[in-house]
């Protein structure tokens, strides 16, 4: 024995109450409570009132049972049963029976029982083919139902289906492909049997062709199936199957069944197949004219007052969910072909990129969604696709123009707060470029750090790079660059001020008068708010970010094999006290193995990822740079002969053992 019976679809999430499809089913239920339920005999007619008036029809071989009895009642087979019958009774005839009394008697029950089923509203309400086009059961058929397991089959496998399409098509839409799927269902079961007299009912024409429509839109996923086998031993339990696999089996199923037993199984097959191809078919008209997202999506975008994803973007983001980047990548890239500016596919499509190490073919992509929506969106959805993509997105990567587009676009009058830093940082790439419009980028980003008053330093390092571009149309920011610089002093004083009453240790904005203390360390792990490090004994430490003030990279040579010249490490110096005049600064200092290039950057050159990880640092902590950030962003380290001449290049005098 094999039971296979699907349970729902793994991740199904709906965006609006499905009221058509609760209502089918309450519709279902209320009419079978009233056709089944409360009547006694829901056809009029029980079997045993057949059985009775086809034994009564074998007393003689003379008689024959009503026809009009045999082409509402019986089957194809029950007919042959009766006529093999009655070929044995002829040898046991009772030759006292008054066959034309008995034989009116017959036709007189027969009546009978045809008054009695016309008058049951199962029958009334059916589709009954040899009534002809004037019925209402063309259309009521679909809600009744013979029986508790044919009413709760149904239901079953309409849930499955039914409220993702109501879903994605909207309620008017659904409603309509509902009742012409039970129509077009209805209309196979006429072709095949127009004269048939016996009854069809059931819901599960329209839910066929519901079935055949989820095959093609639905076709990636995943109905979970519960399975039941029994051979020999028993198996049980829930397996995945692609929505594709799982509708278009059961189709092939229906299709089989027909080939080998015709309509004579009492189930109406020809309905099924007429409802799944009616369902597929229409499926692939709307994907073929692209209605869905075209006509049927802005549609309830508007009814709902908000926003609707392209349904292909749903899918796609869907897969991607699931860990199905194959299948992600080819939807987006489904969704780019035909809409080449759509930001989301774009966005999605350069992220997985950039997570796979594709670092020109994600910028691309990126950097167009970027400019795209810096032209469109508001400053909010800017900000949320820039957070989305974290730490993927090199921001230095980014040409000068887009950067610059971007944070004009980031200054927006619902722009966030947390915004401010990656602001600057846009600006200070856009400064990258030439022209007028990197001298005002510069000059912004100086104005967005001042007004921080955090490290107002690095807005003299941007009015240090403005001073060699004013030239041309540009010289006219001159008196903007001379007004900014002496904001930066007052603002150095100011502080300076604060820390001597305050008592706080002080930057060194000027050689201090102490050295520094080294403390040599490992990086165990980085994130945008915490760092966490180990030092040469064994002590471990976790820090915020923006406690580290400054991030200061040199190159020392080592010693190479004998008679070869040496070779250049990097240092990392990370500052995270600038001491006072008794006391130097604070420094942990990393060398190459010591910043766990392999485990903070899996996948990257150890000189890409090296500069990925001076990018972050600075980044995350809004440290100074040292030398200057320019250089340590190109990768342009200062060279010195001992750590001695680096300490005292950085820090003014020597260092000191910690």
């Amino acid at each position: 024995m094999m039971i296979f019976l699907p349970l729902g679809v793994d991740g199904a999430e709906l965006d609006r109450l499905p009221r058509v499809s609760i209502g089918i089913a309450v519709v279902c239920v209320l009419a079978f409570v009233a056709t089944w339920v409360i009547p006694s005999e829901p056809l009029g007619v029980g079997d045993d009132d057949v059985n009775e008036l086809a034994k009564q029809s074998l007393e003689h071989s003379a008689l024959v049972f009503p026809a009009a009895c045999s082409e509402r009642f019986l089957s194809d087979h029950g007919r042959k049963l009766i006529a093999k019958l009655r070929e044995k009774a002829k040898e046991n005839d009772d030759p006292s029976v008054d066959v034309a009394k008995r034989q009116q008697q017959l036709d007189a029950r027969c009546d009978e029982l045809m008054v009695r089923t016309d008058s049951a509203s199962l029958r009334r309400f059916a589709l009954v083919p040899a009534r002809g086009i004037a019925q209402p059961g063309w259309l009521t058929y679909m809600f009744l139902h013979l029986g508790w397991m044919h009413l709760l089959g149904n239901m079953l496998f309409f849930y499955v289906v039914g409220l993702l399409l109501e879903d994605a098509w909207g309620r008017p839409l659904f409603a309509a492909f509902y009742l012409a799927g039970g129509l077009v269902a209805g209309l196979a079961h006429f072709a095949l049997e127009p004269s048939s007299q016996g009854v069809m009912v059931g819901a599960s024409g329209a839910v066929a062709a519901c079935m055949g429509a989820f095959c093609l839109r639905f076709a990636q996923r995943r109905v979970r199936v519960g399975y039941f086998i029994w051979i020999l031993r028993i198996w049980r339990g829930t397996l995945p199957v692609p929505g594709w696999a799982w509708a278009g089996l059961w189709f092939g199923n229906e299709v089989l069944n027909y080939l080998l037993w015709g309509n004579d199984t009492g189930v109406a097959v020809m309905a099924h197949i007429g409802g799944f191809a009616f369902g597929f078919a229409g499926a692939s008209l709307m994907r073929a004219t692209r209605l869905e997202e075209r006509v049927v999506a802005p549609a309830l975008a508007a009814a709902q007052g908000g926003w609707v994803a392209d349904p292909r973007v749903a899918d796609a983001q869907a897969a991607l969910d699931r860990g199905d980047r194959d299948e992600a990548r080819e939807g987006f890239t489904r969704v780019l072909s035909g809409q080449p500016d759509h930001t989301d596919s774009l966005l999605a499509l350069g992220r997985m990129d950039l997570e796979d190490g594709k670092l020109p073919l994600g910028l691309t992509r990126v950097e167009r969604a970027l400019n795209l929506l810096a032209g469109r969106a508001s400053a909010e959805a800017v900000w949320g696709s820039l957070e989305q993509l974290g730490t993927l997105l090199p921001l230095e990567r980014l040409r000068p123009a887009t950067a610059w587009r971007v944070a004009q676009a980031l200054e927006g009058e619902d722009a966030p707060p947390a915004a401010a830093p990656t602001t600057e940082a846009l600006y200070v790439v856009a400064g990258t470029g030439a022209g007028t419009v990197a001298v005002r980028a510069l000059i912004r980003a100086a104005e967005l750090r001042l007004a921080q008053h955090k490290h107002p330093e690095k807005a003299g390092e941007y009015l240090a790079r403005v001073k060699t571009l004013l030239t041309g149309d540009a010289a006219t920011l001159a008196e903007r660059v001379q007004a900014l610089e002496q904001q930066l002093e007052r603002s150095l004083d100011e502080r300076g001020r604060r820390g001597v009453e305050l008592g706080q240790p002080l930057p060194a904005i000027d050689a201090p008068s102490a050295p520094p203390r080294i403390i040599p360390c490992r990086i165990l792990s980085l994130s945008d708010k915490a760092l966490s490090l180990e030092s040469a004994n064994g002590q471990r430490r976790t820090l915020a970010v923006t406690e580290v003030l400054a991030v200061a990279v040199g190159m020392l040579p080592i010693a190479g094999a004998p008679g070869a010249p040496p070779r250049q490490t990097v240092l990392t110096d990370l500052v995270v006290s600038w001491g006072s005049g008794a006391e130097g600064p604070m420094v942990l200092r990393i060398n190459v193995p010591g910043l766990s290039l392999p485990q903070l950057y899996p996948g990257l050159p150890q000189r890409d990822a090296f500069a990925k990880l001076i990018t972050d640092l600075l980044e995350y902590s809004s440290a100074t740079a040292l030398p200057d950030s320019t250089s340590l962003k190109q990768g342009k380290y200062p060279r010195f002969a001992s750590e001695a001449e680096l300490s005292q290049q950085f820090y003014g005098v020597s260092a000191a053992a910690a």
